[in-house]
């Protein structure tokens, strides 16, 4: 008895107690139906195998290799039958054996459907095969990072705005207000937030003497607060982690080393060893930015930030937490006026060139150990 079923998006072929499974096609289908029907209505035993020689025969031929990869919508991606997964391509060609998360590429064919560049997915997809642990962590690595990517919030402003002033519904005022966390660039950086505490004293020169940074100005008449003696832009002012201050291992800002953050500088560790990557711990070593859930749990002012994929060491909650890693670029700040723009395509060319000198070393390295990833080679080659 031959039977041809179809489950979701597979053709399974069942042959006795032997069964086969191909992708799903109308022309397949139809073909095997057909045969299993002949075979099924078969006088003899040679006329039955015969027909089940050709369903076996069909099934080979409508059965993709693992390494068969069909192009999709766009250039960028082409798509394995077999696994039913996606793989970052140039000019049609694969260049990595990781697959790209489905949640990623369906924002791209999301995007593709309404007319949205979706080329902002691609190179953030791009710059995280950067990184120096996806080979290591793998796909729950990538995995993790599209989830924190993807995670959603719900605007409390635009929510109430919905219920109290227009009298939409919970469900269409919550579907209407909610945002993604994290914004991704033009040239694929993350775009998340830092919360921090402004550093209100300073120390005098010669005395040593703890006194305050800035002076409040009074109006003479009334005595009333006419300035808090503030900078004019928010680029002269000074902050540090909210949660660490000045504990923890100190970081680069631009080329002070403290703990110190400033609007319009990148932030670094010294190196990677400063950050605990162990995807299964919270509160540990590492620079930690997040999306706009994480932020409200803390007090402070808030600091808008690019991070580079490549610089991400561990994803610890990817549906409303932190992630950890060793650079970020603080471009703004919600506590006053930037005096210049920081631009997210000045930053990214900043690590592109980092990048270079990764990849020449990396590149240097695999060759003296003769041994290739493409994760990581063939990508030097083909995107940057």
């Amino acid at each position: 008895m031959v039977n041809v079923d179809v489950i979701g998006d597979i053709i399974s072929v069942c042959i006795g107690d032997e069964a086969i499974t191909v992708p799903y096609k109308k022309k397949a289908f139809e073909k095997l139906s057909s045969l299993a029907n002949q075979a099924n209505a078969s006088e003899t035993l040679d006329e039955y195998n015969s027909y089940v020689d050709k369903i076996l025969g069909k099934v080979s031929k409508y059965t993709p290799s693992p390494s068969d990869l069909v192009t999709t919508q766009t250039d960028w991606l082409v798509y394995n039958e077999m696994t039913q997964e996606y793989f970052l391509a140039v000019d049609g060609k694969a260049v990595t054996t990781l697959a790209m998360p489905q949640s990623l590429v369906d924002r791209i064919f999301e995007s593709i459907e309404k007319g949205i560049d979706f080329m902002p997915v691609v190179k953030l997809w791009t710059r995280f095969l950067r990184n120096p642990f996806l080979q290591k962590k793998g796909k729950d690595f990538a995995d993790r990072f599209a989830d924190f990517v993807n995670m959603k919030y719900v605007h409390p402003q635009m929510y109430n705005e919905y219920i109290e002033e227009r009298g939409y519904s919970e469900e269409v005022a919550t579907r209407l207000a909610t945002i993604y966390q994290i914004k991704i660039t033009q040239e694929g950086l993350l775009n998340g937030y830092k919360v921090s505490t402004e550093v209100l004293h300073k120390y005098d020169a010669e005395t040593g003497e703890k006194v305050d940074r800035y002076k409040r100005t009074f109006n003479v008449n009334t005595g009333e607060i006419e300035s808090e003696g503030l900078p004019e832009f928010v680029e002269d002012r000074l902050f540090q982690p909210a949660i660490m201050g000045t504990s923890g291992d100190a970081f680069y800002c631009g080329e002070d080393l403290g703990h110190f953050i400033k609007v319009g500088k990148a932030h670094s560790l010294v190196s990677w060893d400063q950050v605990n990557t162990n995807d299964n711990v919270i509160c540990v070593p590492g620079l930690h930015i997040g999306g706009l859930y994480y932020i409200n749990n803390y007090s402070g002012e808030i600091h808008n930030v690019f991070v580079d994929p490549m610089h991400i060491g561990a994803i610890p909650n990817s549906t409303d937490g932190a992630i950890r890693c060793k650079q970020y670029f603080v471009h703004s700040s919600l506590a006053g006026v930037n005096g210049s723009m920081y631009h997210s395509s000045t930053y990214a060319a900043f690590t592109d060139q980092e990048w270079k000198g990764m990849r020449k070393a990396a590149a240097l390295k695999a060759k003296e150990e003769a041994a290739c990833n493409d994760v990581v080679l063939e990508i030097y080659e083909a995107i940057s």
